[in-house]
Formats: C-alpha cells, structure tokens, sequence
C-alpha cells in the first residue's frame, strides 16, 4: 500500500507541475516620448497645411484660368469688331481702291492670330482666322474680276460670313463656361 501511495503522490505531483499554467505572454505598451508626440504633431501639422496650401493654390489656379479666359475672349472679341469695322470699310470701298483695304483687314488677321488662347478660345480664334482667309480670298477674287462678281467670289463671301457667324457663337459659349 505504500508503494501504491508513492506511486500516486509521484503522478500527482507530476501531474500539477506539468498542467501547470504558463504565465500570460507579455504585452508590451508602447509610451510615447515627449519628443516623439511633439515630432508626430510636427508631422500631422505639415500633412494639413499641405493640404490647405494644395487647396487654396488650386482654387487660385482656376480663377487664373477665368481671368485669363476673360481677357482671352475679350481680345477676341475687340479682333472680330475690329474685323467687322474693317470689312464694312471694305464694303464701301470701290474696287480700285481695294488693296489698302485688304492689306488693314491682313493687319487685323494676323493680329488675331496672335492672340494667346486656351482650349475653347482656340476653337473659336481658329474658326475667326478661317473666316478671314477665306473673306481675304474673297476680296482678292471680287478686286480682280471685271463688272459683277461671280459665284466663286460669292460662295466665299458666303462661307466666310457663315464661319464667321460660328465663332462668335463659340465666343459666347466659352463666355458661359
């Protein structure tokens, strides 16, 4: 009996060392040095006020754009005035006296050409410049030919009055953009 008792004491206490629980893995808690929280707010600080400068330097470039695109459409529209003021004076002119004319609306054309455009008054100056050339062919036609003018005269008049129509109507619609 006491070699039965022995041998149950020896399980038992085996038994309670080997069940024993291990201790709970270690967490570690991470403190923050002074110099630390102030190099991450420095961080945080530098993070928004890039994304305010990002802001307002994107709200000035757009209004740049309006403004620019407001002195582009108003050269644009002082050149077509000036073009059309040029062709009336052409329009009264007679047909000997037509060169000094054409050469003042040549003036008017390549000052128009030299105005600074953006995306929708490009469209627009290139449909202008269009009109000119073929309103200047059409001058040049109407100068050399004798008595009435004739049907290639007057289908560039035509098409250049149409084409000139188009541009200020994108004229307007860049206006509204």
């Amino acid at each position: 009996m006491k070699r039965i008792l022995t041998l149950v004491t020896i399980v038992l206490v085996t038994t309670l060392f080997g069940c024993k629980d291990s201790a709970p893995p270690k967490t570690e808690v991470r403190i923050e040095s002074a110099s630390e929280a102030a190099r991450n707010d420095d961080r945080a600080i530098a993070v928004r006020l890039a994304q305010q400068k990002a802001a307002v330097d994107d709200a000035f470039q757009k209004q740049r754009a309006r403004e620019s695109r407001q002195q582009y459409l108003d050269l644009l529209q002082a050149g077509i005035k000036r073009w059309e003021d040029g062709l009336s004076e052409a329009g009264l002119t007679p047909r000997s006296g037509l060169a000094p004319q054409i050469s003042k609306l040549q003036t008017i054309r390549t000052d128009v050409g030299g105005i600074n455009v953006d995306d929708c008054t490009g469209a627009a100056r290139a449909t202008l410049q269009l009109s000119m050339a073929n309103a200047l062919e059409a001058l040049a036609m109407f100068q050399k030919e004798k008595g009435e003018s004739g049907d290639a005269t007057t289908q560039k008049v035509t098409q250049a009055t149409e084409q000139l129509r188009e541009a200020k109507s994108q004229v307007v619609a860049c206006l509204s953009k």
